[in-house]
């Protein structure tokens, strides 16, 4: 252990040293090949995206486990302790997006052709999801028995049920992404004697096809039913073909779909999807009911809830296979028309698998050098694992059956406490270090802002002091101590994170002056946004009436002289805000007569938009994007008669997403007034392709209502001639203003195009015109982009229009920051702590929101950045001579106004 502990520190130091030197030519290179200047202006940029990534880590790191443990032994089959299976054969009918009310409500109308199944042989029951409510980490539930939380870095060593099978002697797995594939394979008889000799068989049919779209849309509910009535027909086939009774079938749903076709957040409607086991080794009755549910004819029908991690236990248990290695569910009972031996078998497999798992995890944390001084878990140890063994199997040889169940029973128990000690086992101090370092880079944006603004060329302490020196060789010490007992490369670099904060917010002290009263002065202009942004992640609510609010305290001169123009901006605003409020009841909209007609206004507003607004494009730009439009017209048409879109449609789709963009900074327009036009021009009917229903019409809605603004408050500020003198408390203040309306328009749009309500989202008919499939990997690229899209545009607005926007971006994105992270500090905090994954998994999400928000408003600004490159955007020289154009070029947003 001591040369190992040697081995460890010098490879530490290695480390260390390389990361050291490889900055420092990082740094050099970068001075040579790109000059100190620029360097100057954009290194904030890289260090604010650094710094927030690692806090990000952080974050996950504090409830997202590292990954599964590997070289985990697989216990023995059925067939080795002597039980012969109850199933030979396991076929899968995994859907996407089929919710268990769409299924279950209205006498089972959503499964007309399987309802006699569900009658005469049929368990059915509700399994609950775990978030993300996302496809891969329910096939991971499903088939390898554990809830994926994402891991940091992206890992696929793990056992399923698939690596049993082929493990067992003559085994086979069979994918098929198409019921017709299944079809195709088992009328080949070259295949199919394959099949017939094969000792075990797991077919998988993965129908990705059924997602994408709203559980209301007649095109939805029209695939659910023809997929249903191919699943009948495979499964009368698969019957016929091996006629032999020993099939085992489940039909179930990766997730659920919210009412606008959105999954991967954490609500009922994403998380609840519904099961239909049946056929060999399958109850039909059972005793541990959860509840029922009555037929109109009256007949009862018992429904189970299971987690969805159960299944995988269950389905390998029924065709004689241990569950995977990685297996952290409890086998339920009751559920297979088994004999007694055979049901406490595959009990006594569970207990040897979980044990095992504990004893790998005890194992890795007693090889660390302070094992002997840290906290162990007091119910299970080396020597217990050993004692619950032996005593399980020597209570089967003796034939007492009963407390041998007893035992296992206990034994699972024990074993999964034990496993949730040890992969939280640094939970306390990850949640302490993040706090800190949360604190030390708010103080250090503090520190950073008073002293930009109230004295630019203060004198700093640098990192050369005692208090810094002593700080990083803490820190090292910590990371050295936490590597030397074997804890996960990313967990050490967490818990080193806040001193590597605290020393640059120590070095950028000013030598003399306030340094600590002063940044408490900002706190009146963080804790009134940040509360409102906390109000608004759980409710809509709040950011209605904030919206509301600050738009019309911005124009509040127009409310004594009230124009056409200021009337019409108002009844715009009160719609947006109204709409804002009342989103999550406006589900009507997704149904597909309002839908395609929603569709279309959208598509006819985008165009119709530049001629009212009198914005001078040319024709070429006006035959491009009108020619896009009538593509998407043709490529919706298609797909709501259910008619597959032709490739040179989604490559049409394509070329014009990459000329949205690459156009903008190489056209010849020379103001940034009129590339404004074409940036918004682009984007926007962009955005069309992207969208469904009113998503589009709230986003041009929004960036309507924010020009007109900008027009109405212009035309009453000219008739103003109170002139207001700059300070510098006055340019904080307006530094504030500009970040909370960053964010305010930034959040509206995500809440008004239905991306973040509460959780993350996933709104899969944003790909329908650029793939031919919800379930392409490209779908989150997609997403994303039209996610970013309304706040490109106002950010692009900010640059054209405020040179003040324009001066001072680097301050107000200071300020949103310290309004963003006020808000992660809150949820991190506040998390329910206590809680496993995931019941914590709002409030994290939650966290991960706020943290991300900075992240992709710097994105947007960058993106604006190359939008105006080459442009003379007449700078000022300085800030305090931009006093009067703020007013009129950006909604002012007061504390008290918030």
């Amino acid at each position: 252990e001591m040369k190992l502990a040697l081995l460890q520190t010098f490879l530490w130091c290695f480390f260390s040293v390389v990361v050291n030197v490889s900055f420092v030519l990082y740094r050099r290179l970068t001075y040579r090949l790109v000059g100190k200047v620029q360097v100057l202006m954009e290194l904030w940029k890289s260090k604010v995206v650094l710094v927030h990534l690692l806090l990000l880590i952080c974050i996950m790191r504090i409830f997202y486990q590292s990954g599964p443990l590997s070289q985990l032994e697989p216990q023995k089959t059925l067939l080795d302790m002597g039980v012969p299976p109850a199933a030979d054969r396991l076929v899968v009918f995994l859907l996407e997006g089929l919710r268990a009310d769409t299924l279950f409500s209205d006498n089972c109308s959503g499964a007309v052709y399987i309802r006699d199944i569900i009658l005469r042989q049929g368990l059915v029951g509700i399994s609950k999801t775990s978030v993300p409510t996302l496809t891969r980490s329910a096939e991971v539930a499903l088939f390898a028995g554990f809830n994926p939380m994402p891991s940091i870095l992206p890992t696929s060593n793990f056992d399923t049920i698939f690596n049993r099978t082929l493990a067992f002697d003559k085994g086979a797995f069979l994918r098929f992404s198409h019921l017709s594939d299944l079809r195709r394979r088992l009328t080949k008889r070259a295949c199919l004697e394959k099949l017939w000799y094969a000792n075990k068989l797991v077919m998988l049919v993965n129908l990705a096809e059924v997602g994408g779209a709203s559980p209301l849309d007649i095109g939805f509910q029209m695939k659910l039913h023809n997929t249903q009535r191919n699943i009948r027909d495979a499964y009368e086939l698969i019957e016929a073909t091996f006629n032999d009774s020993k099939t085992a079938y489940l039909y179930t749903s990766a997730h659920g779909l919210t009412y606008f076709g959105s999954h991967g957040g954490g609500s009922d409607e994403e998380r609840e999807a519904p099961f239909l086991l049946w056929g060999a080794g399958v109850k039909h009755v059972t005793e541990n009911i959860t509840s029922d549910f009555v037929l109109n004819n009256g007949v009862g029908m018992q429904l189970h809830k299971l987690d969805q991690i159960q299944l995988a236990p269950l389905m390998s248990a029924l065709i004689g296979l241990p569950p995977p290695v990685n297996n952290l569910a409890i086998l339920p009972q009751g559920y297979m028309k088994v004999s007694r031996e055979y049901a406490r078998k595959s009990v006594h497999l569970n207990a040897l698998q979980l044990l095992t798992q504990a004893k790998a995890i005890i194992r890795l944390h007693e090889r660390g050098v302070f094992h002997k001084w840290l906290p162990k878990d007091k119910d299970l140890d080396l020597q217990q694992i050993a004692y619950y063994q032996n005593q399980m199997d020597h209570l089967l040889d003796m034939g007492w059956r009963s407390k041998a169940l007893e035992t296992s029973t206990l034994a699972i128990k024990v074993a999964l406490k034990s496993l949730k000690f040890y992969h939280n086992y640094y939970h306390i101090p990850l949640v302490v270090t993040t706090v800190l370092a949360l604190l030390g880079w708010q103080f250090y944006q503090l520190v950073k802002l008073s002293q930009n603004v109230m004295a630019p060329h203060y004198m700093r302490r640098g990192y050369l002091t005692w208090c810094t020196i002593f700080l990083a060789s803490l820190g090292l010490l910590l990371g050295e101590m936490v590597f030397l007992q074997w804890a996960p490369f990313m967990t050490v670099i967490c818990l080193v994170v806040p001193f590597g904060v605290w020393c640059m917010t120590l070095a950028a002290l000013p030598q003399n002056g306030g340094w600590i009263f002063e940044p408490l002065k900002h706190l009146r202009w963080i804790v009134g946004p940040a509360a409102v942004m906390i109000a608004s992640i759980y409710c809509n609510c709040p950011l209605s009436l904030a919206y509301i609010l600050c738009v019309g305290f911005y124009n509040r001169r127009g409310w004594l002289h009230p124009s056409p123009k200021f009337l019409a901006w108002l009844a715009l605003v009160l719609l947006l805000g109204g709409f804002l409020w009342s989103q999550k009841g406006m589900q009507i909209l997704m149904t597909t007569n309002y839908r395609v007609v929603l569709q279309a206004i959208s598509m006819l507003v985008v165009i119709v938009r530049p001629c009212v607004l009198n914005e001078n494009h040319k024709w070429k730009v006006w035959v491009i994007n009108g020619g896009i439009l009538f593509v998407a017209a043709i490529g919706i048409f298609l797909k709501e008669m259910g008619k597959p879109v032709p490739l040179y449609l989604f490559a049409a789709n394509w070329a014009y997403l990459i000329y949205a963009f690459a156009s903008v900074p190489c056209s010849s327009r020379t103001t940034p007034q009129s590339r404004l036009e074409l940036i918004r021009f682009n984007l926007l009917t962009l955005h069309v392709l992207l969208s469904d229903s009113y998503v589009s019409l709230f986003a041009q809605g929004l960036i309507i209502e924010y020009q007109m603004g900008l027009e109405v408050h212009e035309k009453f500020k000219e008739a103003d001639e109170d002139v207001k003198i700059l300070t510098s408390s006055k340019h904080l203040q307006m530094c504030y203003r500009f970040a909370v309306s960053i964010l305010l328009y930034f959040y509206a749009s995500l809440f008004g195009t239905g991306h973040w309500v509460g959780g993350f989202t996933y709104l899969a008919n944003s790909a329908r015109l650029f793939l031919p499939d919800s379930s392409s990997g490209l779908v989150p690229l997609l997403v994303l982009i039209h996610l970013l899209i309304p706040s490109i545009v106002i950010m692009a607005s900010v640059v054209a229009l405020s040179s003040f926007g324009r001066q001072q971006i680097r301050t107000i994105f200071s300020s949103l920051m310290l309004i963003c992270n006020a808000v992660v500090l809150f949820f991190v905090v506040f998390v329910p702590h206590n809680a496993y994954w995931p019941m914590a998994h709002p409030s994290v999400v939650h966290a991960l929101l706020a943290q991300l928000t900075v992240i992709l408003i710097l994105a947007c600004e960058s993106i604006v950045t190359i939008f105006f490159r080459r442009l003379n955007m007449n700078r000022c020289s300085d800030w305090r001579q931009e006093a009067d154009e703020f007013e009129s070029s950006y909604p002012p947003i007061t504390t008290t106004a918030v």
